[in-house]
């Protein structure tokens, strides 16, 4: 291991001499924007220096000037993403125009041979032979494009969903079905991109960081009518990407054009037109499950266009969704009667508990507005705006084996101002200036204030969530600036970011109570193995400083070998007295080779990426210092332990407070990524890619508990033999997890080839590690790391993902047929993958006080295999040029195939696992039909 790291170091200060030594140097393109090289010679390969080249962007009729001191060489930096033309002049030669689209991150490299004019100066409109694959490219990335966005089903219109297409990509394994993460108010914020935390990865809009910083997850939601472009960066990030250790997902939003168009939408549904979850409440009198209610509208209108013609454009959209839907807790009715007649036996404070249908949904309504302006021909300036509002009851925690009484509201407000310019500084130089300013306020009240909370293992747990924060508020302010300069071979970026978040959490935690039992026999003799109680303040405040700088070369070897160098450093500055780690440089290199006929390209890939530490933890730290906030936990023999339901009045005398702490010298986890990919033209639309993908993961924030018990409470019934005789439990976040993934992956897209278009992911991998998803998870034996390496929590052996679009080919024959089909559009989505492993669990605790395991390892047990087809049928109706209705029809998952989640865990203490052992807790939602128009003006 010292050897890697000794190597890893070297390769740093290599890449530091190689950026110094060069005189100027050209990096891929940046985070929201594309770039052009366009290289032009003779027919006998000699560069041409006197040819005129220009680039016209056709949806805004702006010409963009080259940056360039290599004679024959020109390159276009920053190019607004959209449709152009090139067009390429010498007098006593042809003339040359190229139509092509530019896509977020792409650097398109295009060799143009000018020839001899036949007579007179002939114009030539060359669109089929661009490349169809990026030749500079180096690191491993896919892009959903605009047509793609427009047109596939997306359940919830969730942007975040798009990323799942993407091979190297799957949902995370959260081990519950709840729609909002953590703190996050965007639903289904679960990604694991090479089989890593969610916490991993960064979500970037417009180059600006979009992450919750507190739980490292999506900041907030945008409409997919304001979402030009996503690309998913899975190995191999520039250096202009920091602040996380495996996937980023870079976001590029839509901008206005020179002509007025808009949309009105809306989509609805009623569950009259939906199959039926299996874990729906069965009527009596038929013995059939009762459909549970459900109606959901989602509208919008968007438009854009120029205030000045070729000069300022905007683009706005305003989209609503009111949801109104069911959960379903599967608590079997047996184990509801008892523990209800229990409850109810000992006067239990809080209402009882039922099984099947709750009702939840949301109130959604977000509103996005962006102004782009020429101040001059060097000089290109942006401002948008962006509002975010959700209300949703039962959001998080109900469901499954919890009680509805466990649930917690979503409710958030979020207002993010932002603001870029480019400005051409001289014939080879651009900057780029970008700043932001976000404002969320974040609630998530518990349905239970009362309390206290109980945790029947494998059984069911009900009353009051102590699982998550209340409160989560962001004031964040970022500030960044890139610098391009081109000379000859080299193409060389720097580049500084500030970003400051001054954050608000609220957790009351325990502060209700909380029993846990081992069997629903010793929940009804109030026979339970621990108690916790919190005492004190809840709200605690952050400021969170981060400071990154990067330099990135992108040097041209050879016109077909491109050699990308980059070195990154990032800083953050943390409270909790934490002496952050100041040593987080991150080199990065990267490899592109296309021999021959360009057709194919070779991409290599390798370099380090440290991640931010969660705030979330910070404040855990904070708030158990055992100073203005105490917890106490208890085994019902010790001294001072309530008898079951009560609570305790006041912090118990003869009794210690448990600690939760972080290790003043944590270091940021980070990962290295190793990546090697082959991509190859096959025709001129439709291209394959294969590539292998290894991340390394070190230094992996986890918890461990530096002062457990040593003896049973009937040795010792004050602190149970545990080392440090002044507290009871400590808990400590520190980075000492690690994690291991592998994986092959196979790619083929077909980029809108007369009639159909489509995309086909296929994921082989394999992850290990040794702790779970969350940040605060643990080891079951807390000196014993290695005794919990196993499976990931993400492990997922295969993903298939195949979509696209079916057309009615435009050359189709008149008659009947054709004007039956004409107008008509298939869009389907389809998804396999094999089940997440899980935990095998007794029920009951180790002497650690952790969740016992049934003699076996870590995540040894297997879940269940998830398919899916969704399904788009859509007919377009023309009124006028620039008028259309389109009518549409929505299935998800159309075959009604029944999915199964989250398998019960809890095999018992016997030889013999208990009755519902492996069986499923939840199912993924059944066929759901959406009904939708779209008119377009």
């Amino acid at each position: 291991m010292k050897g890697q790291f000794k190597f890893i170091r070297l390769l740093g200060f290599a890449a530091i001499i190689l950026i110094l030594h060069a005189s100027s140097g050209a990096a891929q393109q940046g985070a929201a924007s594309a770039a052009m090289s366009v290289r032009v010679g003779d027919e006998s390969g000699a560069a041409m220096a006197e040819a005129k080249v220009t680039v016209l962007n056709v949806d805004r009729n702006q010409s963009y000037q080259p940056t360039s001191d290599t004679p024959g060489a020109y390159r276009f930096l920053f190019l607004p993403l959209g449709n152009y033309e090139l067009k390429v002049e010498r007098s006593g030669f042809a003339s040359l125009i190229h139509k092509l689209t530019l896509s977020v991150g792409q650097d398109v490299d295009i060799p143009i041979t000018m020839k001899v004019a036949a007579g007179t100066n002939s114009v030539s409109i060359t669109a089929e032979d661009l490349p169809v694959i990026e030749t500079s490219r180096s690191e491993v990335a896919n892009t959903i494009d605009p047509e793609e966005i427009e047109i596939l089903p997306m359940n919830g219109r969730n942007y975040v969903d798009l990323a799942l297409l993407v091979p190297g990509v799957s949902k995370t394994n959260t081990g519950n079905n709840e729609r909002f993460a953590e703190t996050s108010a965007v639903p289904g914020t679960g990604i694991s991109v090479t089989g890593q935390r969610n916490l991993g990865n960064s979500f970037v809009v417009d180059g600006l960081s979009a992450n919750d910083d507190a739980a490292d997850l999506a900041g907030t939601f945008f409409s997919p009518e304001v979402i030009r472009e996503f690309q998913v960066i899975t190995s191999g990030g520039i250096a202009e990407f920091g602040r996380a250790s495996t996937g980023i997902l870079n976001i590029a939003t839509k901008s206005g054009t020179n002509t007025w168009r808009g949309k009105a939408y809306g989509f609805f549904r009623n569950h009259r037109m939906d199959g039926t979850n299996i874990f729906a409440p069965v009527d009596a009198a038929t013995n059939t499950r009762i459909k549970t209610s459900l109606t959901q509208a989602q509208y919008g209108v968007t438009l854009g266009g120029p205030i000045q013609k070729n000069k300022t454009f905007l683009f706005s959209n305003f989209e609503r969704e009111d949801l109104h839907k069911s959960g379903y807790i599967t608590v079997s009715q047996a184990n509801v009667n008892a523990i209800n007649s229990t409850l109810s036996s000992i006067a239990f404070p809080i209402s009882r508990i039922d099984t099947g249908a709750y009702p939840t949904g949301d109130k959604r309504t977000s509103f996005f507005s962006k102004a782009d302006m020429n101040l001059s021909p060097s000089n290109r300036f942006s401002a948008r705006y962006s509002y975010y509002n959700i209300d949703s009851p039962n959001a998080r925690n109900a469901g499954a084996l919890n009680a509805i009484s466990r649930g917690t509201q979503v409710a958030d407000t979020d207002h993010a101002i932002s603001i870029s310019e480019v400005m051409n500084v001289s014939a080879t130089s651009v900057n780029e200036f970008r700043g932001q300013y976000t404002h969320s306020r974040f609630q998530a009240p518990g349905n239970d204030l009362i309390g206290p909370a109980v945790s029947i293992s494998g059984v069911a747990n009900l009353g009051a969530s102590t699982s998550s924060p209340t409160t989560r508020n962001i004031d964040l302010v970022e500030i960044a600036d890139t610098f391009s300069i081109q000379k000859k071979s080299h193409f060389l970026r720097l580049g500084v970011d500030f970003l400051n978040n001054n954050v608000l959490i609220s957790f009351p935690g325990s502060i209700y109570g909380t029993y846990s039992f081992t069997t629903l026999a010793n929940f009804q003799s109030g026979n339970y193995s621990t108690y916790g109680q919190a005492f004190g303040r809840v709200d605690w405040f952050q400021n969170n400083p981060n400071v990154g700088a990067f330099a990135q070369d992108e040097w041209k070897l050879h016109h077909n070998l491109t050699v990308n160098l980059g070195l990154r450093y990032d800083v953050e500055w943390l409270d909790a007295g934490i002496d952050t780690r100041k040593k987080n440089f991150s080199p990065r290199v990267g490899l592109a080779f296309s021999p021959g006929d360009r057709k194919t390209v070779v991409r290599a890939g390798f370099g380090l990426y440290y991640d931010r530490v969660p705030l979330r933890a910070v404040a855990n730290a904070l708030r158990g210092a055992g100073v203005d906030y105490k917890t106490v936990s208890l085994q019902r023999t010790q001294v001072g332990a309530p008898v079951f339901p009560n609570k305790l009045a006041a912090f118990p005398t003869g009794t210690l407070f448990n600690l939760s702490t972080i290790d003043t010298n944590i270091k940021n986890s980070y990962g290295i990524q190793t990546s090697l990919q082959v991509e190859r033209e096959i025709t001129q639309k439709v291209s394959v890619a294969a590539a292998y993908q290894n991340m390394r993961g070190v230094h992996i924030i986890m918890q461990r508990n530096l002062n457990v018990p040593t003896v049973s409470a009937s040795v010792d019934p004050v602190n149970l033999g545990r080392p440090n005789p002044l507290y009871a439990n400590i808990s400590q976040y520190s980075g000492q997890g690690d994690s291991y993934y592998n994986g092959l992956t196979i790619s083929v897209q077909d980029r809108a080839n007369r009639w159909v278009s489509g995309r086909l992911s296929y994921t082989f991998a394999k992850a290990i590690d040794n702790t779970g998803n969350a940040f605060f998870s643990g080891p079951v034996d807390n000196f014993n790391l290695r005794g919990d390496r196993g499976l990931s929590d993400n492990d997922q052996r295969h993903r298939f993902t195949i979509s696209g679009q079916i057309s009615a080919p435009a050359s189709m024959s008149t008659g009947l047929l054709r004007t039956i089909v004409t107008g008509f559009q298939l869009s389907p989505v389809y998804t396999f993958s094999t089940g997440y492993p899980f935990n095998v669990v007794t029920g009951g605790q180790t002497i650690q006080t952790t969740a016992a395991r049934a003699g076996v390892g870590r995540n040894t047990g297997e879940g269940f295999q998830y398919s899916s087809l969704d399904v788009r049928l859509s007919r377009q109706f023309r009124a006028k040029e620039r008028m259309s209705l389109e009518a549409l029809v929505e299935s998800f998952n159309v075959l009604n195939h029944v999915n199964l989640q989250f398998p019960n865990n809890t095999f018992g203490t016997g030889t013999t696992p208990l009755s519902a052992f492996g069986k499923a807790t939840a199912a993924n939602d059944p066929r759901q039909i959406q009904l939708g128009l779209r008119l377009s003006f």
